[in-house]
C-alpha cells in the first residue's frame, strides 16, 4: 500500500493522492508525533508527554493505544519494541521533509546566481502547504513543534520573494507582500522587500510611508526602532541610490552582494565527502541543521570516540552549506592552531599572513566579517583549540567536534552524541550483515550490540567481519567479543581498527585519569563506586569521586546514579575495560597491578563484614582470614545489603581467582555465609566455593581450603546431601586440626554433632556438641557456642533428658543476646519451643514459634522460615487446629521448595499425608 503523510497543515495521510480521514484528535496526534520523533520512533511514555503534557488522563496510555490501532486500521505500518513504536516510513513520503529538501536546493540554486530555479524550487516546496503545520493540534509539544515549521514557512517565503525580486518581477509582487506585512506586522524582512519593490516600481514615497508606518508600530507596541539595515535602506530610497535597482538587500535580507560582487577570488570548498546514509542519528542532525539555519554562531558536537560525531558534523554542514555561500573551510581540531589559521587565510584568498595565533585569529575575523562561511574542527580537545577560529561577527559559524562538551565555551549550542539505541544499531549491523541473518540468531545479534558498546565503529567494524565470512554464526562472533583478552582483535578487519580510536582518547587524558583509567581496566569490573575507585588508585574517596566524573566527561564512564558511599555509580563499558585492562598490562608493572585488585576486593569484604556482624554479631559463627580491609567510605550496610550485593560479591570472588589472591578469594567466597544459610542461593554457593577451592589448593591455602570445606559441608547439609556433608566436614576437621585452629575445629565439630544427629548417633552427636561448645567457648564466639548448645539441647530432647535440655536453651539464648545474632536468636526459640511440646505445654510452644517465626521473617531466611513453619504445622495439629495446621504446612512446603531445601519438603509432604489420613491424630514427632 503507497501512503504518504503530511503536517503541514492538519495531520493527514494520502493513499494514492487520495486523503484518508483521520477522525479522531489522538490518531491524527500519534501520527504527527512520531512524524517529527527521531527515527520516527516513540516510547508510549513519551507521546502521552507530548500529547496531553503535565496533566494526562488516567486514560491517556490507553488512548495513544487505541490512536495507534485506528492508524493501523488505515494501513499505516506500526512497530512496536520494548514499548517503543517506530512508524514505517521514509522522508521522501512525508511532506514536512520533501518541503525542506526543495528548500535547500532552491536556496542553493539562488545563491548560484540561477534565480529563475530557486524561485520555482522555492514556489513547490511552499506550495506543499496546505494550513499552519500540525493545525488541530493544541498540546505544548504540538504547538513547539508547529511553531518551527511555521517559521521554517515563512523563511521560504522570504527566499522565494528575494529571488524573485532578482528577476525583475518587484510590480508581482507588492500585493503579495502587502498581505504579509499585515499577517506579519513585525517580521521586519517583509517590509524591507515591499520597500524594495515600491521603489523599483517608481513609487518611492509609498516605500517611504512602509517604513513609517512600521517605525510608529514598533514605537507603539514595543518601544524599539527598526532594524539597523532598514534604516539604512529607507535613507537610500530618500537619496534614490541607483544601486537599489540592481542589488539585494542587505542586513535583514542576508549579506550585501554589490555588482561587481565584492568576493575573494576563490571560494574555497574544503568539506570531505558526505559520509553516506547514517543510522540513528535523525534527532541530532535535525537538530544540527536547524541550529546552524537559525544562526547560531559556534555548534559543539560533543560525545566518545567512535560515536560517529565527524560522519554527522560533516552531513549537517553538507545540508547547509548553501547558506554560506563565501565557502566552507574544514581541518583537524587537534592540529596546530598557527598552522590551521595559515591554511584557512590563504584559502580566503589573504595574502599577506601574519606571524602568531593571534595575529592571524584577527585576521581571520577580518576576512570573515564581510562573508558567510562555516568553518568545521573536527576533534578540538579543548576551548583553546576553538577560540582562535570563532567568527567577531555574525554570518559564519563554526562546527566543532569534540569527546568534551568544551562547556567554557558559554554561548555554543551543544549537541550530544549519545551511543545508538540497540533498535539503531540493530539497523546498523542489518544494513550490512542481513536483516534476515540478524533475526534468525537475535540473542546473539542483541549481545553483539551490546558488547560494541552503541559504537558505530566498533558495529561497522563487527558488521564487515560478519559480511566477509557468512560461514560465521553470529553467536561465534558474540562469544569472541565476550572475551576480553579477545574484543580488540577481534574488532579489527581490513585495516579498520578500534584501537585507534581509544587510545586518542585515552592520550588525551591527564595522567591521573590515565592511571585510574588502567587501575580500573586491571580490576575488570564494570561497575565502579566511589570507594571502588578510591581504593584502587589509593587516594581519598572525594578526590576519586572527582576523577570519575572527569573519566565520564571524557566518555570512559556511563553514569549509573547515586551510591551507597555518597558518591555516585558508574559502568565501563566491556569494550573499554578491555583497552584499559591492555594498557595496564603495558604500562604497570604486575605487583602495581595486583596491589590496586587486592584493595578494591578488600572494600567488599569490609563492607560484607559490617553486613554479617549485623545479621550475625560481629565476627561470630563464621571463619576469618588475613585478608586486607580497605576502608569503604561512607557505606553503610544494612540487613539486606548481603543479598543486594552478591552478585559483585560473587564477581569479587572471580576477580581474586584470576589474580592470584587466593586469601581474599576464599574469604569473599564465605562472606555472605549468613545470606547463603537462609536459601535460595545454593547454586551460587556452590559455584563461587569451587572457584575458591582452585585457588587455594594451588596456592596451598589449607586454612583457606578448611574454612570453604566446612561452608559446604553447611550447604551440603542444607540440601539433604548427608554424604557430601559428612566428607566435607571431615575433611574441615583434619585440615583445621592440622593448623590447631580451635576456632575452625569448633565450627568444624558443630557440623559434625548436626550430621550425627541427623543419623540417629545420639552419643556422637553429644560428644562432638560438648566439644564443639569447648572450642567456641575459649575462642570468644557466643554465637557459636550457642548454636552448638542448641544442637545439644536436641539431644537431650530425644534422650529424655528434659532439664539438661532446658539449662542449654537458657544459656544458648544468654550467648545470642551477648553475640547480638538474632538468626541463632530464632534457632534457639525454636529450640525452646520444641523442648515446650515435648513437655506438654502447647501453647506456650505456639507462642515460641510465633516469635522465632518474626525473627526469620525479619532476617527473609526462608531456610529457617521453611524448618518454624512445619513445626509449627505439626504443633496445630496437637492443638486441634487441623485446618490451621493444613495452611501452616502448606506455606512449609511452598517455601522449602523454592529454597532446594529437599529434606523439609519431605517431612512437610509426610505431616500433611499423616493429617489428611487421621486428622485427629498427630503425626510422629521429628
Amino acid at each position: 500500500m503507497s501512503l504518504r503523510f503530511g503536517i503541514l497543515g492538519p495531520p493527514v495521510i494520502w493513499q494514492h493522492d487520495q486523503e484518508i480521514r483521520l477522525t479522531t484528535r489522538r490518531s491524527r496526534a500519534v501520527l504527527a508525533h512520531l512524524i517529527l520523533s527521531p527515527s520516527f520512533s516513540a516510547s508510549v511514555d513519551r507521546l502521552i508527554d507530548v500529547i496531553y503534557g503535565d496533566a494526562p488522563g488516567k486514560s491517556a496510555r490507553n488512548q495513544v493505544h487505541r490512536g495507534v490501532g485506528e492508524l493501523r486500521r488505515h494501513g499505516v505500518t506500526i512497530e512496536v519494541h520494548d514499548n517503543v513504536y517506530t512508524l514505517d516510513a521514509d522522508e521522501e513520503t512525508i511532506d514536512a521533509f520533501v518541503f525542506a529538501r526543495l528548500c535547500d536546493r532552491g536556496r542553493a540554486a539562488a545563491r548560484a546566481g540561477d534565480h529563475a530555479e530557486g524561485a520555482r524550487t522555492l514556489r513547490a516546496a511552499l506550495a506543499l502547504w496546505r494550513a499552519p503545520a500540525l493545525a488541530g493540534l493544541d498540546s505544548t509539544a504540538s504547538l513547539t513543534a508547529a511553531s518551527a515549521w511555521n517559521e521554517r514557512r515563512l523563511s521560504a517565503m522570504e527566499e522565494r520573494i528575494d529571488a524573485d525580486l532578482a528577476l525583475g518581477r518587484h510590480r508581482e509582487l507588492i500585493a503579495e507582500l502587502r498581505d504579509l506585512t499585515d499577517a506579519h506586522p513585525m517580521r521586519e524582512r517583509f517590509y524591507a522587500q515591499l520597500m524594495l519593490a515600491l521603489y523599483r516600481a517608481q513609487r518611492g514615497s509609498e516605500a517611504l510611508a512602509v517604513f513609517a508606518g512600521l517605525e510608529r508600530l514598533l514605537r507603539d507596541e514595543l518601544g524599539t526602532d527598526p532594524d539597523p539595515e532598514l534604516r539604512k535602506l529607507q535613507l537610500r530610497v530618500l537619496r534614490q541610490d541607483p544601486g537599489l535597482g540592481r542589488q539585494r538587500l542587505s542586513g535583514v535580507n542576508g549579506p550585501r552582494h554589490d555588482e561587481p560582487a565584492a568576493r575573494p577570488p576563490a571560494v574555497p570548498r574544503q568539506l570531505p565527502p558526505r559520509p553516506g546514509a547514517l543510522v540513528g542519528r535523525d534527532g541530532e542532525l535535525a537538530e544540527a541543521v536547524s541550529a546552524l539555519r537559525g544562526g547560531v554562531g559556534l555548534l559543539v558536537m560533543a560525545g566518545p570516540g567512535g560515536i560517529g560525531k565527524t560522519a554527522l558534523a560533516l552531513e549537517a554542514a553538507h545540508r547547509v552549506a548553501g547558506d554560506f555561500p563565501d565557502g566552507q573551510l574544514y581541518a583537524d581540531g587537534s592540529g596546530d592552531p598557527g598552522e590551521t589559521l595559515k591554511g584557512f587565510l590563504s584559502a580566503l584568498g589573504v595574502r599577506e599572513i601574519p606571524d602568531g595565533v593571534t595575529a592571524r585569529s584577527v585576521a581571520l575575523r577580518s576576512a570573515l566579517a564581510v562573508r558567510r562561511v562555516l568553518i568545521v574542527l573536527d576533534g578540538a580537545a579543548d576551548p583553546g583549540m576553538v577560540l582562535p577560529f570563532r567568527p567577531g561577527s555574525a554570518g559564519s559559524a563554526v562546527v566543532v567536534t569534540s569527546r568534551s562538551a568544551l562547556a567554557l565555551l558559554r554561548d555554543a549550542h551543544r549537541v550530544t552524541v549519545p551511543a545508538l539505541t540497540g533498535a539503531d544499531a540493530r539497523r546498523l549491523l542489518a544494513a550490512t550483515v542481513g536483516e534476515e541473518r540478524l533475526a534468525a540468531e537475535r540473542e546473539a545479534a542483541d549481545r553483539i550490540v551490546e558488547l560494541c558498546a552503541g559504537l558505530p565503529v566498533a558495529l561497522t567494524i563487527a558488521a564487515a567481519k560478519l559480511a566477509a565470512r557468512p560461514h560465521w554464526p553470529l553467536k561465534h562472533l558474540a562469544d569472541r567479543l565476550a572475551d576480553p583478552s579477545a574484543i580488540l582483535d577481534t574488532l579489527r578487519h581490513d585495516g579498520q581498527s578500534v584501537r585507534p580510536t581509544l587510545r586518542h582518547g585515552y592520550a588525551a587524558l591527564s595522567p591521573r585519569l590515565r592511571a585510574l583509567a588502567r587501575a580500573i581496566g586491571c580490576y575488570g569490573v564494570p561497575e565502579i563506586s566511589s570507594s571502588v575507585a578510591a581504593a584502587l588508585a589509593g587516594l581519598p574517596v572525594d578526590t576519586a569521586d572527582n576523577l570519575l566524573a572527569e573519566l565520564a566527561e571524557a566518555h570512559f564512564l556511563v553514569p549509573e546514579g547515586p551510591a551507597e558511599d555518597g558518591g555516585f555509580r558508574y559502568r565501563c563499558p566491556e569494550l573499554l575495560l578491555a583497552f584499559t585492562a591492555e594498557r595496564a598490562a603495558a604500562e604497570d608493572a604486575e605487583p602495581v597491578r595486583r596491589a590496586a585488585v587486592e584493595r578494591a576486593l578488600g572494600t567488599w569484604l569490609t563492607l560484607a563484614d559490617a553486613a554479617h556482624a549485623l545479621l550475625r554479631g560481629r565476627d561470630h559463627a563464621i571463619p576469618r582470614g588475613t585478608a586486607p580491609r580497605h576502608p569503604a567510605g561512607g557505606a553503610e550496610p544494612g540487613l539486606t545489603w548481603l543479598a543486594d550485593h552478591l552478585d559483585e560479591l560473587m564477581t569479587g570472588v572471580r576477580r581474586a581467582a584470576a589474580t592470584g589472591l587466593a586469601e581474599t578469594c576464599w574469604e569473599l567466597a564465605i562472606a555472605p555465609l549468613a545470606l547463603l544459610e537462609t536459601g535460595p542461593h545454593f547454586a551460587r554457593w556452590l559455584e563461587s566455593h569451587q572457584l575458591a577451592l582452585d585457588c587455594v589448593r594451588q596456592a596451598g591455602n589449607i586454612r583457606g581450603e578448611a574454612a570453604l570445606l566446612y561452608s559446604l559441608g553447611q550447604r551440603a547439609l542444607l540440601v539433604g546431601d548427608y554424604v557430601s556433608a559428612g566428607d566435607h566436614a571431615d575433611r574441615a576437621l583434619e585440615l583445621f586440626g592440622k593448623l590447631d585452629d580451635r576456632h575452625g575445629k569448633g565450627l568444624a565439630l558443630r557440623l559434625r554433632g548436626d550430621l550425627h544427629q541427623l543419623h540417629e548417633d545420639l552419643a556422637m552427636a553429644r560428644d562432638a556438641y560438648e566439644e564443639a561448645a569447648s572450642l567456641l567457648r575459649e575462642s570468644g564466639d557466643p554465637v557459636a557456642e550457642a548454636d552448638a548448645l542448641g544442637g545439644l539441647a536436641m539431644v537431650f530432647h530425644r534422650t529424655g533428658e528434659q532439664e539438661e535440655a532446658q539449662v542449654c536453651l537458657g544459656r544458648a539464648l544468654e550467648l545470642c543476646s551477648e553475640g547480638g545474632s538474632l538468626r541463632s536468636e530464632a534457632q534457639i526459640r525454636r529450640g525452646l519451643a520444641k523442648h515446650a511440646v515435648r513437655t506438654g505445654t502447647l501453647e506456650k510452644a505456639n507462642l515460641e514459634f510465633e516469635h522465632a517465626l518474626d525473627i526469620a521473617r525479619h532476617l527473609d531466611d526462608r531456610v529457617m522460615q521453611s524448618q518454624i513453619l512445619l513445626d509449627l504445622g505439626t504443633t496445630r495439629i496437637l492443638l486441634g487446629d487441623p485446618e490451621a495446621a493444613q495452611q501452616t504446612l502448606a506455606c512449609a512446603e511452598e517455601m522449602a521448595l523454592s529454597s532446594g531445601l529437599g529434606r523439609v519438603v519431605a517431612r512437610t509432604r509426610t505431616a500433611r499425608a499423616f493429617l489428611a489420613a487421621a486428622p485427629a491424630s498427630p503425626p510422629p514427632s521429628s
